[in-house]
């Protein structure tokens, strides 16, 4: 059984759109005679690889703690989207994409996600793109970036199509050594009250 990682280091090597970066702080330590080490972990909602919740565009959305756990576990598809520009209807249109598919995209961005600085020019989504897989009825869509949204375009409208028709979305992913194909993929979020999103630990297991 191989299981390959896809998810990117939590460290101050990860992009973000703030200037808030995680931090792991050392509260007990061994070197210093404590009997164990415990650190505090401090990050935000949607740091480095991460899933979305529809809370996080829906005021009364499910969270990470009420959201149906099958949007991150289960059957995915990896498709290699060689994308130059952002993702259009026309870019799915090719690929067997099936109603209840968790469909992961790989637009050869990963190397993206160990580097500090954002970068604006980001592939992502287009609306047509969104609304296809809406039509397509699939349970959740990944990226190998931050954001299934471009930069800088108002309102969010990827997301809201997405969540707000019953599509998970997970950010951040590392596929670049991922062959296309179909795996398990786990993915779960924290059981976070109230969480509008959530890091995760991001596996591909082989069917």
């Amino acid at each position: 059984m191989k299981i390959y990682d896809i998810t990117a280091s939590i460290s101050n090597n990860l992009p973000t759109y703030s200037e808030e970066r995680p931090e792991i702080i050392p509260l007990v330590q061994m070197e210093k005679g404590d009997i164990c080490n415990v650190s505090r972990h401090i990050t935000t909602t949607h740091t480095g690889t991460h899933a979305d919740m529809p809370r996080h565009f829906i005021a009364d959305g499910a969270d990470c703690e009420s959201v149906d756990l099958r949007h991150f576990y289960g059957t995915a598809k990896v498709l290699k989207i060689p994308a130059t520009s952002h993702i259009t209807k026309a870019d799915l249109e090719g690929h067997d994409i099936q109603p209840g598919d968790i469909i992961l995209l790989d637009t050869g961005q990963s190397k993206y996600m160990s580097q500090p600085n954002l970068r604006e020019d980001f592939i992502a989504l287009t609306s047509s793109a969104a609304e296809y897989l809406v039509e397509k009825k699939i349970k959740t869509v990944g990226i190998d970036y931050l954001s299934v949204d471009p930069y800088g375009v108002p309102d969010f409208p990827v997301h809201k199509i997405l969540l707000t028709n019953g599509i998970a979305a997970l950010e951040g992913l590392v596929l670049r050594h991922v062959p296309a194909g179909e795996y398990i993929l786990s993915a779960l979020p924290h059981k976070l009250p109230g969480g509008d999103g959530s890091p995760v630990r991001a596996v591909l297991v082989e069917m």
